[in-house]
Parts: structure tokens; C-alpha cells; sequence
């Protein structure tokens, strides 16, 4: 049996779960890394968010006693680091004004980024994970 290993690229500080798909199958759900056995041969991977419409697909073909390593990444680092920034904002002024007119000025770049923000999701919905695939023998 060969071996396929998914695992991220770098460690988050939050890890989402993600769904695995082996050839259309529901695999299940993980965080970290996993390790499946599989037959050789031509398999589809899908790899996709607790939010069903975000996902990205990749075709694999593992050969016989061959171990498969999945690395993914997703393409949201500045934009996390963007939302961070704005949740931290957010849980101050809930507890302190920053006065006019930087109340309108933080609304309207907030729900502003907000809005590009899931249009860009939208966008990239199929394309969202980055793959690496390296290959060793078992």
C-alpha cells in the first residue's frame, strides 16, 4: 500500500479544520496533518474549508510502495493579517471612541475591506489552497 500525508506548509496560530475528499469520498474532517494508506494509482484530492464553497482540487497519481507528501496553503496571509488588525480595532472601540471623524473613517475602511474581502473569496472559491507535492518511497 502506498501512503499519502496532507499536511500545511507552516503552522497557524488558529488552525481551521478542513475537509478531506479521496476521489469524491468524504474522508473526513482534520486540523493538523494526516496520513492515509491508498491503492496505487490515479486519485483526485480535494481539499476544502468548513465553508463548503471554498475548495481546491488537485489530481495525484501514487505509484506502488510510494509515499505521497501534500503540503497546502491557503492564499489569505495578508488578508489575515489585515482582519487581525481590524478585530483588534474592533474590540477597542467597543470600549472607547476614537473620536470624529475617525469613527467614519474606521466604519468605512472596515466594512469597506470587508466587502473586498469576500468578493476576492468569492473569486478565488475554487483556486483558494496552494499544493506542493513532494514524493519518497515508502
Amino acid at each position: 500500500m502506498s501512503k499519502l500525508i496532507v499536511t500545511p506548509k507552516r503552522s497557524q496560530f488558529v488552525s481551521l479544520p478542513h475537509y478531506l475528499l479521496i476521489d469524491g469520498k468524504m474522508i473526513g474532517l482534520f486540523k493538523e496533518q494526516v496520513s492515509i494508506h491508498l491503492p496505487a494509482g490515479y486519485h483526485s484530492v480535494t481539499l476544502r474549508s468548513t465553508f463548503r464553497f471554498v475548495e481546491n482540487t488537485v489530481a495525484l497519481s501514487v505509484g506502488i510502495n510510494e509515499c505521497v507528501i501534500l503540503n497546502y496553503s491557503d492564499r489569505e496571509r495578508w488578508w489575515n493579517i489585515l482582519f487581525n488588525i481590524d478585530v483588534l480595532l474592533w474590540l477597542i472601540k467597543r470600549f472607547s471612541t476614537f473620536g470624529e471623524p475617525w469613527d467614519t473613517v474606521y466604519e468605512v475602511l472596515s466594512n469597506g475591506f470587508f466587502v473586498i474581502w469576500m468578493l476576492r473569496i468569492w473569486l478565488i472559491r475554487k483556486n483558494y489552497f496552494q499544493f506542493t507535492i513532494k514524493r519518497a518511497s515508502v
